[in-house]
């Protein structure tokens, strides 16, 4: 009997014990079942995805043609995440405009380098016309060699700085800067001073293949203005460049700003869609190609939307300024 009743009485203890473990494992399986969403579910999610991608498209304007054959200026693509909400991309003109100021600074930078660089260097092995004065009997031979090497850096020093303002130019009609008929005189200025080029070139190439080395210093005084006046412009074009580029990376941050006004006013507005999302969900939007270029480049701009904010929204509880959301780039 004692035996017995010991027996009972821990068969009892392990009922007890397994209890609180049956339990678990079943509301897990439970909780597992009801974790997997019903086609019916998705299907009904997505459609409301869809219909609020729409809205939203409408509010920023993207849907409205004018793209490359009559397509829209922008385009979302969206991701309904089961449990989490869902994943939006927005692509739109502010992305491209964007692209204009990172292509104008790339190329302000590579005229920086092109500046700082030595553009003789391949004629570092030129022979010194010192040396050959002194090992050289034919003193006019060394005068011709002179007056070649410094043909060619004539040559060089004004063609960079005609290329470097024409690419200024460029970039400065790109950016807004500058308007047609601006840039068109510029272009015209820039044509004559290589026909300019072109000429003094060929009077120099006319004296050398001649011998005739007596006009030197009157050459040199007639084609020095137009180095100096190349390289002036080409400065000047520089500095009005930098002065575009910042107003123009105001005017974009700007515009980027209403952007995401707008942005979030349509979302307040399109949210009553959404009617199977659950308030603990969000909207996690990329704005693709807006996003801070500091040190890092950082291309694309993340918000990321609580559902139960937008509804707050809608129902006129806050105004769509006041939406708490994450915002950075990466």
């Amino acid at each position: 009997m004692v035996g017995s009743t010991s027996m009972v009485i821990q068969g009892s203890r392990l009922g007890l014990l397994a209890t609180p473990i049956v339990s678990l494992v079943f509301g897990l399986i439970a909780g597992t079942a009801i974790a997997q969403p019903s086609d019916d579910a998705l299907e009904r999610s997505r459609q409301e995805l869809g219909v609020f991608s729409d809205l939203l498209s409408a509010g920023l304007g993207l849907d409205e043609p004018g793209g490359l054959f009559g397509m829209n200026v922008g385009t979302i693509q969206s991701r309904y995440l089961f449990g989490q909400g869902a994943y939006l991309e927005i692509r739109s003109p502010l992305a491209n405009r964007r692209q204009r100021l990172s292509l104008a600074a790339l190329g302000s930078t590579l005229r920086d380098l092109q500046s700082s660089q030595n553009p003789f260097a391949r004629f570092s092995a030129a022979p010194n016309p010192q040396a050959l004065t002194a090992d050289a009997a034919d003193s006019e031979l060394v005068a011709s060699l002179t007056s070649r090497i410094q043909d060619v850096d004539y040559e060089l020093i004004v063609s960079t700085a005609l290329r470097q303002a024409s690419e200024a130019a460029d970039a400065l009609r790109a950016l807004e800067g500058i308007d047609e008929a601006t840039y068109a005189d510029i272009r015209g200025e820039l044509a004559k001073l290589r026909q300019e080029l072109q000429a003094n070139l060929a009077t120099m190439h006319a004296m050398l293949d001649g011998a005739d080395l007596s006009g030197d210093e009157s050459l040199s005084a007639r084609i020095a203005p137009l180095r100096e006046l190349a390289q002036q412009r080409a400065e000047e074009l520089g500095e009005q460049l930098e002065e575009a580029q910042a107003e123009y990376a105001q005017r974009w941050y700007a515009e980027r700003e209403l952007f995401e006004q707008a942005l979030y006013a349509s979302a307040c507005k399109a949210s009553d869609q959404l009617l199977s999302f659950a308030d603990s969900e969000s909207l996690a939007i990329v704005l693709a190609g807006l996003g801070d270029e500091g040190v890092r480049m950082r291309s694309d701009r993340v918000h990321i939307l609580p559902i139960v904010e937008l509804r707050q929204c809608a129902i006129g509880a806050i105004d769509s300024t006041e939406i708490k959301a994450v915002v950075y780039s990466y």
